[in-house]
């Protein structure tokens, strides 16, 4: 049977029985507030002109700018460009915000700059690193995050990668927890060694992943599957949703294969680093044996 027959018929068995819309395999509670903002635990560069010269000389990874709700765009033209040419990310806040985060004191211009832990992998490069590996006796293991706010969430996933010997590990560019320095704490040295890259459209992410022969597997509380029935021994890339929202409907409905992990107690789901490792070493069994 071909890739793509393979394909028609686990998403034609998955349609006929889960209900769209059904709630996704969690990372925590339904209603447990995100973590306080990542940009709160980064080293800052906050002024028009800081944060310009920190866009031209490329020094320090960037990331993401958040500018002041009215400021004047004019005056930020150049700012924009650059941070649009490195592929940094911009947000928009009340300027109160911004304030907050700066130090009610500080002159931020309507202009703040979160400097990243760790140098962000090339989107294309990593799955063109991925592709490499299938086909091989160590095919990819990918784990895409779908929202994951907490960064010590992220951190936590990012140790557990780099254990069970995973690849590398996407997520998105916007309403995700970024390379902090909380991030890098609780990775425990795993940035120096997992390459995360950012996506824009994890939609076309799982497209790209499929056209390079990587299945791609999300896991959701309604799953036919158990996730010890997938054949992790394949290329694979696993989806994983956000605290509390689970995997959007868009990245669920286009991922090959969903698969559930069984929860015997009153508690609905695992917290999403828990999800993480339990599926990542289960790849990390059938590997062993195969």
């Amino acid at each position: 049977m071909s890739r793509n027959e393979e394909r028609k018929r686990f998403r034609a068995a998955r349609e006929t029985q889960q209900s769209r819309g059904a709630d996704e395999q969690r990372g925590g509670n339904a209603t447990a507030k995100a973590h306080p903002s990542e940009t709160e635990k980064g080293a800052q560069v906050y002024g028009v002109s800081p944060v310009l010269e920190a866009l031209r000389a490329g020094t320090r990874p960037i990331e993401h700018i958040t500018i002041a709700e009215g400021a004047h765009t004019s005056r930020l033209r150049e700012l924009l460009e650059l941070a649009h040419q490195r592929s940094v990310p911009v947000r928009h806040a009340p300027r109160h915000t911004l304030a907050r985060l700066a130090g009610a004191s500080a002159n931020h211009q309507g202009v703040i700059a979160i400097i990243a832990a760790a140098r962000y992998a090339d989107a294309d490069d990593l799955l063109d690193s991925l592709a490499a590996r299938v086909g091989t006796a160590e095919p990819p293991l990918a784990v895409v995050l779908d929202g994951v706010e907490d960064p010590r969430n992220l951190g936590a996933i990012l140790r557990t990668v780099e254990c069970a010997g995973g690849h590398g590990v996407f997520i998105p560019e916007r309403r995700a927890a970024g390379l902090t320095e909380t991030v890098a704490k609780a990775a425990a040295g795993a940035l120096e060694h997992v390459p995360v890259a950012r996506a824009g459209n994890l939609a076309r992410l799982i497209e790209e992943l499929k056209e390079r022969n990587i299945w791609t597997v999300g896991t959701s509380a309604e799953a036919a599957m158990d996730y010890v029935e997938w054949d992790w021994t394949g290329a694979c890339a696993l989806f994983f949703g956000g605290e509390g929202a689970g995997l959007h409907r868009l990245v669920r409905e286009r991922c090959d294969a969903l698969v559930r992990i069984p929860v015997r107690g009153r508690i609905t789901s695992l917290n999403v680093s828990v999800a993480a490792g339990v599926v990542l070493y289960e790849a990390v069994r059938q590997r062993k044996r195969s």
